[in-house]
């Protein structure tokens, strides 16, 4: 999973964050940790280039089409689509096709050498907040740089980084803490899609907007801490008890 953690550019003037995030290959392809979400909001479309990294769309496949549709640039058949836009559509039904509220996109890419790359992608709606991000750019420069600063006040003596709540969801669902369909973990994926685009705001004033307790952050956020200081030895000592912040 790939948490969405994406942020609003051109609805929040106080924000620092670009209308296109970048994100590495690696990060693209699900090689360096979960799948990438992307969101998709309401009569807004949302764009994945690949035109920085030069590689050529060559095959896309989306597991569930009742809610979303794609389009490219130029026609796949043509050989030269570098873009790939993402539209929420009203439901339809498939016979015999399965339905799920967070589906996977993959992209297949294919760059000037001839070496082929595949994309993974969570996709999901982006519900009824504004658009907070336009779309994504696969590029080799370095993830934007909030990704790796963004701080959020828990209390008036301590702060946690985003990417340490990120990075303990992630351990919490690797130890089975919780599952990854658990509601919990949804609403945490759309705390961590809020507090991209607003680290200005308190923890607990954001954790209020996606109807989560407060108090289970600064638990993850220790977890991920631990398992970034030391990735083989963390203990389980401070795991998180999820299913009791379940409503």
């Amino acid at each position: 999973m790939g948490f969405s953690q994406i942020a609003q550019a051109q609805s929040n003037p106080n924000s620092n964050q670009p209308a296109i995030l970048t994100i590495s290959p690696n990060e693209g392809s699900g090689l360096s940790g979960e799948a990438r979400t992307v969101e998709v909001w309401s009569g807004r479309g949302t764009a994945i280039d690949f035109t920085r990294v030069n590689e050529r769309i060559i095959q896309v496949f989306l597991a569930d089409p009742s809610r979303f549709t794609y389009a490219t640039d130029t026609p796949l058949d043509k050989g030269n689509a570098t873009t790939l836009f993402l539209r929420q559509i009203t439901p339809l039904r498939f016979p015999n096709l399965t339905t799920a509220r967070v589906t996977n996109l993959f992209v297949k890419t294919q760059a000037a050498d001839g070496t082929m790359r595949l994309y993974t992608f969570n996709l999901q709606a982006g519900g009824n907040a504004r658009q907070r991000y336009n779309g994504l750019s696969i590029a080799t420069t370095s993830p934007t740089r909030y990704r790796r600063t963004s701080r959020l006040q828990a209390s008036s003596s301590r702060s946690v980084r985003i990417d340490d709540i990120e990075r303990g969801l992630q351990v919490a669902i690797a130890r089975r803490y919780t599952s990854s369909n658990d509601p919990v973990v949804l609403k945490v994926r759309d705390f961590l899609a809020t507090a991209r685009s607003n680290s200005n705001r308190s923890l607990t004033e954001l954790a209020q907007r996606v109807n989560l307790r407060p108090e289970l952050l600064p638990q993850l956020a220790t977890l991920g801490r631990e398992k970034s200081n030391s990735p083989t030895t963390s203990s389980r000592r401070n795991a998180p008890n999820l299913l009791r912040f379940n409503r």
